[in-house]
C-alpha cells in the first residue's frame, strides 16, 4: 500500500538517526511515511484478529486483494486502509471503488462464494465534496466509509479506525487486554500479532497463504499449557545499553556472556517483545545436564505445535529419549521449512557436551546461550568454535538519565566515573543512584568518592552479587586480582606480568599461569593479544582484597607500578596512564614530582585536573611542609583558579604565596610565580592601577632573556585585554606571533594548507618545541579574542592556534578555542562549517583524551549548530539526552544552556538565517581534513561502539581487535 501512505509533510521537520546525516531529506520524509502507513495497517490487521474470536470470522487474509479480507460464512468484506495527514479526498479513493467493481464482477460471476462488502477505513475524515459524494444516490450501497469519528460501526468484525499509531497501539492492547486466559501482557501480545500479520504479508512461511484461520486464534493469543516456562517481563522502563545485539540470527549457537547484574534478562525480555518470531525461553539454572534434551523437545513443541491436532502426539512420543524427540521435532521443523529459535538461560551450568549433543541433533533449533563468564563459557566457545557476544553497559547519558530518575545530581565526569565503578553494568547502576539519593543527599560524586577510597559504609549490590563468585575463587587468584585491580588502565602482558612477579616473588611462568587463569572467571578483559584490565564491576572487589591484606603489599604494588607506567609512558603515552601516574605518585606521597606536574602548564590541557587537585591541597595546607614545594603547589592551584575565573579562591591563594614569600628565602623564580599570578588577578578584576604596579614591579625581575620577555609580554598583552585595551593587545600580541614562528623557523605560510602532522617534520630538529609551540598558539589565541569576530585575521588565528595546540598536545586549549571557531563560523552565518568543525575535528579529540568537562559544553553547542544547519530532530533529541545533567550543571553553563534551548527551539519554530554560500578556504579545508591524520595516543576504552575502527590505529573494526 506504498501509493496509499500519507503525504509527506510541508514543514520539512524529519527524523534522522542520531549521528547520521541524509542527502535527500524529502525521500527520508517520504520514507517515513510509507513505514508509518504499513505500520497502521499491520496494527489495523492485529485488531481485526482480536475481534475475529466473537464473530463467525471463518478466516482473515492480509494483501489479498485488498489489504485486510474478512471471510464470514456468507459473505466476504474487503477492507481498503487509507493513511492521510488532511483530509480524505475522492481521488483518494477512486482507485479502491474501481477495484471494488472488479471484485463484485467476480462474485456475480460465481467465482467467488458469498456476497461482497466493502469497506475504505481511513484515520482521515472525509472531506465536504467527499461527504456529499457519499451522501448522494450514486454513492454504492455496499460500500461504507470509516473514519474515527464517523458513524457507528455496523460490522462487529472490524476496529474502529485509530487516529494515529499511539491510537491504534492502545486499540489493540486493550483488546487484548480482554482476552479470558491471557498469560501475555496486551502490549506483547500486540507487537506479536502485527509482527504475525507483517510476516503474513510477505507471504513468508508458515503464512504463504497470506491467512489466518478461527482455529489458529487460541494459539496466536494464549500462551499454550504444555509450555511451563515464559519470557521473564520486560522493565517497567528499558534502557538500552550500546550496540545491543541481535536477538535473532541465523547461527546455530550463539552465546551472550556478562556478569551477574549485566541486565542479559531484560535484554532478552525486551528484544522478544518485538521479534516477529516465536522464541522459546528455558531457565536451567538448577536442571541436570541430561534432562536439557527432553526440556528443550516439550518447550519448543508446546510453543510450535501446541494448537496443531495430533502434531504433540507425534513428536512427544511415550518412552522417547529427550534427543529422539529433538530429533523428530527437528524433522518436521524441516519439512515445514522452519527454524525454532531458543533462548537457555543459565547455560553455563549445563556442559558443553550436553548442548552440543542438542546441536548435532537438531539442526533446525537456533540456540542462544545466556551465561555467566566462567570455565563453562570458556569450554563453549571452544566447543563451537565461536566467541561470545556482550551487553556493553549503558552509555554516560543513559546513566545520566537513570540517575536524574532515580532522584540524583551528576554531570558527565560523574556519569563516566560511575561507568568506570560500575561497568556500566545496568542493575548496579541503578543500586548505586539508589544509595547516592537515600545516603548521599543525591550527589552521585560523593558516593563514587567514597566507595573509590573504601570509606562507604552501605554495602552496594554489586558488593552483594559479585562477592560470592570473588570469594569462591582460589587464593591465588584473588591476589592476582587485587594487585591488578591497582591499574585501572589497560596494562600489556608483558607489564601485567612484571607487574605479578616484581609483587609476589613469581617467576614468568608462574605469573603467567595466573594470568592465563583469570580471563575463564570474567574478572580479566582481554583486548586483542596485547592488552588486559580487570573488569570495571570487580575492581571493587580486588582493591578491598588489597586492602584486606595489609598496608604493606599496597604500598609495594604501588611502588611497582609506578615505576611500570614510567616506563610504559615513555613508549606509549596516554591520557589514562598519566591520570594513574599521578594517583600513585599523591597515594606513596611524592609531594615534589606531583607539584612539578601542577607547575607545569601543559598539564592543565590534560583533563587530569582532578586527579592532582586533592593532593596540591593537602601539600599547600601542610604547615610544616617545605615553603618552597608549598608554594608552588599554590602556584598551580592559582593557575587553576585563574584559567577557570574563580577569582576569589585564587586571591586567597596568591596571598598565602606572598606569605611564604615574606617569611622565608625563597627564590627569583618564586618571587616571578607570584607576581605574574596577581598582574593577571588584577586585570580579571579591573584593577588597572594594580597592574600597571605590578607589572613595574615584574618586569625589573624577569631574567634577561628572549624566551622570558617573551613570556612577560604575552602576560602584559593578556593583561591589556582583560581591562578592555584591545588595541595594545593586538599589536602586542601580533610582534610575539612573528617572533615565535622565527623562533621555530616556520612563516605562515608554511602552515597554510598543512596539517599538524605535515608540520612536525619542518619544526627545528634535536630540541623540545612543545614550550614554543604552546605559547605560539596562547599569543595567537590572545590575538584572535582580541581582534573580535568577524575579522579574517580572527579566524585564521584560531585555525593557526588549534593546529599548534595539537602539536603542542595541549588539547583542552585545543577544544576551547575550536569552539571559539564554532561561535565564529555561526557568527557569519556558516553553518556547515561549523557543523564540520565540530564533528571531524573537535568530538574525535574529546573521545580520544578524554576531556569530560568539555563535553556538555561543546554538545550543547552542537545542538544549536544543528538547528541552524535545519536537523531540528536532531537537536531536539541533543538536548534531550543533555536534560538530565541541566541540574548539576555549573550555573553559568546551565544559563547558557537554557539560552541555548531557547535558540533551538526559535529556529525551529520560525527558521534560522540562510546558510552562507562561500567557498572553504584552503587553511579551513586543511584544518577539516587534519583528524583525517595521526590521533592521541589513549588505551582503548571500553565505551567504544563495536562497529566503530578501534582507537589502537589498526583500522580494523573494534569487535575484531582491542574488541574481542
Amino acid at each position: 500500500m506504498a501509493e496509499d501512505s500519507e503525504a509527506a509533510t510541508s514543514s520539512g521537520e524529519i527524523s534522522p538517526v542520531y549521528g547520521i546525516s541524509v542527502i535527500d531529506e524529502k525521500q527520508l520524509i517520504r520514507i517515513e511515511a510509507v513505514h508509518r502507513g504499513f505500520l497502521y495497517q499491520h496494527l489495523y490487521g492485529a485488531a481485526c484478529l482480536l475481534l475475529a474470536g466473537a464473530g463467525e470470522v471463518q478466516r482473515i487474509v492480509v494483501e489479498g486483494d485488498e489489504d485486510i479480507e474478512i471471510v464470514l460464512p456468507d459473505r466476504r468484506i474487503y477492507v481498503q486502509i487509507k493513511t492521510r495527514n488532511g483530509k480524505l479526498a475522492a481521488g483518494d479513493i477512486s482507485g479502491a471503488l474501481e477495484r471494488f467493481e472488479d471484485i463484485r464482477e467476480e462474485h456475480r460471476k460465481g467465482a467467488r462464494p458469498g456476497i461482497p462488502s466493502f469497506v475504505i477505513a481511513s484515520n482521515a475524515a472525509p472531506n465536504g465534496p467527499l461527504e456529499k459524494q457519499i451522501a448522494s444516490s450514486d454513492w454504492p450501497e455496499d460500500v461504507e466509509l470509516h473514519w474515527p469519528d464517523g458513524p457507528e460501526r455496523t460490522l462487529p468484525c472490524l476496529p474502529r479506525p485509530p487516529r494515529d499509531l499511539a491510537d491504534a497501539l492502545s486499540v489493540c492492547s486493550e483488546l487484548a487486554g480482554q482476552l479470558p486466559f491471557a498469560l501475555l501482557r496486551p502490549e506483547t501480545l500486540t507487537w506479536k500479532l502485527a509482527s504475525l500479520v507483517m510476516l503474513a504479508s510477505a507471504g513468508s512461511p508458515p503464512r504463504k497463504d497470506h491467512s489466518f484461520s478461527r482455529a489458529e486464534l487460541p494459539g496466536l493469543f494464549e500462551q499454550l499449557v504444555v509450555q511451563m516456562q515464559e519470557l521473564p517481563a520486560p522493565p517497567p522502563v528499558y534502557r538500552a545499553q550500546m550496540n545491543e545485539p541481535a536477538l535473532l540470527a541465523e547461527k546455530p549457537v550463539r552465546i551472550i556472556a556478562g556478569l551477574s547484574g549485566a541486565g542479559k534478562t531484560a535484554w532478552l525480555a525486551e528484544a522478544a517483545q518485538h521479534a516477529p518470531l516465536p522464541v522459546t525461553y528455558i531457565d536451567v539454572v538448577e536442571m541436570p545436564g541430561a534432562a536439557l534434551a527432553s526440556a528443550v523437545a516439550r518447550e519448543v513443541a508446546g510453543r510450535m505445535y501446541g494448537r496443531s491436532s495430533g502434531k504433540l502426539g507425534e513428536i512427544l512420543l511415550p518412552g522417547a529419549s529427550g534427543l529422539d524427540m529433538l530429533g523428530t521435532l527437528s524433522v518436521t521443523l524441516g519439512q515445514e521449512g522452519l527454524h525454532a529459535d531458543v533462548v537457555i538461560d543459565n547455560a553455563h551450568r549445563i556442559p558443553a557436551s550436553d548442548i552440543e549433543a542438542i546441536v548435532s541433533r537438531a539442526p533446525h533449533l537456533r540456540l542462544l546461550l545466556l551465561c555467566q563468564p566462567g570455565p563453562g563459557v570458556a569450554a563453549l566457545e571452544a566447543r563451537f568454535n565461536i566467541q561470545a557476544e556482550a551487553l556493553n553497559g549503558w552509555d554516560e547519558d543513559t546513566i545520566a538519565a537513570a540517575a536524574h530518575d532515580a532522584g540524583c545530581l551528576a554531570n558527565f565526569a560523574d556519569c563516566e566515573r560511575l561507568s568506570r565503578l560500575t561497568g556500566g553494568l545496568p542493575f548496579y547502576v541503578l543500586n548505586a543512584a539508589t544509595v547516592a539519593a537515600r545516603d548521599y543527599g543525591g550527589a552521585i560524586r560523593a558516593f563514587c568518592e567514597d566507595v573509590e577510597a573504601q570509606t562507604h559504609i552501605v554495602e552496594t549490590a554489586q558488593e552483594i552479587i559479585l562477592k560470592r563468585a570473588f570469594e569462591g575463587l582460589p587464593a591465588d587468584a584473588r591476589e592476582a586480582i587485587a594487585l591488578l585491580s591497582v591499574a585501572d588502565v589497560a596494562l600489556s602482558k608483558d607489564e601485567g606480568t612484571q607487574l605479578l612477579q616484581e609483587t609476589c616473588g613469581l617467576d614468568a611462568k608462574g605469573a603467567a599461569a595466573r594470568l592465563r587463569a583469570l580471563p575463564s572467571t570474567g574478572t580479566l578483559e582481554l583486548f586483542g593479544m596485547t592488552g588486559l584490565k580487570i573488569h570495571d564491576a570487580v575492581r571493587m572487589l580486588g582493591k578491598a582484597e588489597l586492602a584486606a591484606r595489609g598496608p604493606d603489599l599496597e604500598k609495594k604494588v604501588q611502588e611497582v607500578l609506578r615505576g611500570i607506567i614510567i616506563r610504559s609512558i615513555r613508549q606509549d603515552w596516554s591520557i589514562g596512564k598519566l591520570g594513574l601516574l599521578i594517583r600513585l605518585f599523591g597515594q606513596l606521597g611524592d609531594a615534589r614530582i606531583l607539584v612539578e606536574f601542577a607547575t607545569d602548564e601543559l598539564f592543565h590541557e590534560m583533563g587530569v585536573w582532578p586527579e592532582i587537585e586533592p593532593y596540591l591541597l593537602a601539600i599547600a595546607a601542610d604547615v610544616d611542609g617545605e615553603a618552597e614545594i608549598r608554594l608552588w603547589a599554590l602556584d598551580g592551584l592559582v593557575f587553576n583558579d585563574l584559567r577557570t575565573g574563580q577569582f576569589e579562591p585564587g586571591e586567597t591563594r596568591i596571598d598565602a604565596m606572598k606569605a611564604l614569600l615574606d617569611e622565608h628565602d625563597l627564590g627569583e623564580d618564586e618571587w616571578l610565580a607570584w607576581g605574574m599570578k596577581r598582574m593577571l588577578l588584577m586585570s580579571m578584576v579591573g584593577d588597572a592601577a594594580g597592574v600597571q604596579e605590578m607589572l613595574g614591579l615584574v618586569e625589573g625581575r624577569v631574567p634577561a632573556k628572549a624566551e622570558h620577555m617573551r613570556v612577560f609580554r604575552y602576560n602584559r598583552a593578556l593583561a591589556f585585554f582583560k581591562l578592555g585595551d584591545n588595541t595594545t593587545a593586538v599589536a602586542e600580541a601580533g610582534k610575539l606571533v612573528e617572533e615565535y614562528y622565527d623562533a621555530l623557523g616556520l612563516t605562515p605560510a608554511d602552515v597554510m594548507g598543512r596539517n599538524p602532522p605535515q608540520l612536525r617534520p619542518l619544526l627545528p630538529k634535536g630540541r623540545d618545541n612543545t614550550d614554543q609551540l604552546k605559547h605560539l598558539a596562547d599569543t595567537l589565541d590572545l590575538l584572535a579574542q582580541a581582534a573580535g569576530r568577524k575579522s579574517q585575521r580572527s579566524t585564521m588565528a584560531r585555525i593557526h592556534a588549534m593546529k599548534f595546540y595539537e602539536l603542542a598536545q595541549a588539547y583542552s586549549s585545543f577544544v576551547r578555542v575550536g569552539m571559539d571557531l564554532v561561535d565564529e563560523l555561526v557568527w557569519v552565518n556558516d553553518f556547515e562549517s561549523a557543523r564540520y568543525t565540530i564533528e571531524r575535528n573537535i568530538f574525535p579529540v574529546i573521545q580520544a583524551i578524554g576531556l569530560t568537562s568539555d563535553v556538555l559544553e561543546l554538545r550543547a553547542l552542537y545542538a544549536v549548530v544543528l538547528a541552524y544547519c535545519g536537523d531540528h530532530q536532531a537537536a531536539a533529541n541533543e538536548v534531550e539526552r543533555l536534560r538530565p545533567y541541566e541540574e548539576a550543571m555549573d550555573p553559568n553553563h546551565r544559563a547558557a544552556f537554557q539560552d541555548q534551548k531557547q535558540i533551538i527551539s526559535d529556529v525551529r519554530r520560525y527558521g534560522g538565517p540562510p546558510q552562507r554560500r562561500v567557498d572553504i578556504p584552503p587553511p579551513l579545508q586543511a584544518l577539516f581534513d587534519q583528524r583525517r591524520g595521526a590521533t592521541p595516543s589513549v588505551e582503548p576504552r571500553k565505551k567504544i561502539g563495536r562497529n566503530e575502527r578501534c582507537p589502537c590505529g589498526s583500522g580494523q573494526k573494534y569487535k575484531r581487535c582491542h574488541g574481542r
